[in-house]
């Protein structure tokens, strides 16, 4: 068995404008660069189109999932957001890959994560049935994947559990090695972090960005609201859904988050077209 191997999937380093080089310069981590933004869309094309891949494919989708592909095509329409920083540059990911934070038990005590691997090549239906296959394993075995890094986190005193953290963080990110000695799965947070604040009744929150997991991008998923709307310049009430944005000024700007904006709302217009 290799012991030692690469932990994320890179791709060479990006030239460095002058601009990025500053926005990197001026921020110790993900911690000080967090920008924040709302997207309040019309959700009624995307519970449509729900509705119809439920009744096509027989397999339980929610919002959560669509959102997981709505947000991969974005990745992929706009390459130069999925990267990881290390040594003061931006290496690009080689798949678009969209973590899940999900409830570990039935009572939802508890969170856990999953990633879905290349979430822009799969369908739908694809991504809402392998997400519940993992969500099974972690229900019945603990969360298998990250099972020895909390179990060998228990035993650390709090006080050393930063520094534990950031050294892992370091090998992984930094460096980008990994070992199964870790207790980790290699690369397990991928492109972007996904969080349904909906299934709580909650429409608006914002996540902070985690710093060990070197993620520059993650989106709280609200609940769908009836809320005033102008259709055909006539105000009717309508299904609306907020998507409470968090991301990393280091690698991600304004023109960088404008061009994200565009393309989900396009989307979510029409989702049969853009996803199909």
């Amino acid at each position: 068995m290799q012991l030692l191997t690469k932990n994320a999937d890179l791709g060479p380093p990006l030239k460095t404008s002058t601009r990025r080089k500053i926005a990197i310069g001026s921020w110790a981590g993900p911690g000080d660069p967090s920008v924040y933004g709302i997207a309040e869309l019309d959700a009624e094309p995307a519970l449509a189109y729900i509705d119809k891949l439920k009744l096509q494919s027989g397999v339980k989708i929610t919002f959560s999932h669509f959102v997981g592909k709505a947000v991969a095509k974005t990745l992929n329409e706009h390459p130069e957001i999925n990267g990881v920083l290390r040594w003061g540059r931006i290496y690009p990911r080689k798949s678009i890959d969209v973590f899940f934070l999900v409830a570990s038990d039935e009572e939802g005590a508890d969170l856990s994560g999953l990633t879905i691997r290349n979430t822009d090549r799969k369908s739908i239906p694809e991504i809402a049935s392998e997400m519940q296959v993992q969500i099974d394993e972690i229900r019945k075995k603990g969360d298998p994947a990250f099972k020895k890094m909390k179990k060998t986190l228990g035993g650390v005193p709090g006080f050393l559990a930063r520094l534990v953290i950031g050294f892992s963080s370091f090998i992984t990110g930094t460096l980008n090695l990994w070992s199964p000695l870790l207790g980790t799965p290699r690369d397990p947070f991928g492109s972007v972090w996904i969080t349904n604040i909906g299934s709580l009744g909650m429409d608006t929150a914002f996540a902070p960005l985690i710093a060990y997991s070197r993620v520059p991008l993650l989106i709280t998923l609200g609940a769908v609201r009836e809320t005033p709307v102008v259709r055909d310049g006539k105000v009717v009430v309508g299904k609306t859904i907020r998507l409470c944005v968090t991301f990393d000024h280091r690698l991600i700007d304004g023109v960088h988050a404008a061009h994200m904006a565009r393309t989900v709302q396009r989307i979510f217009a029409n989702p049969e077209r853009e996803l199909t």
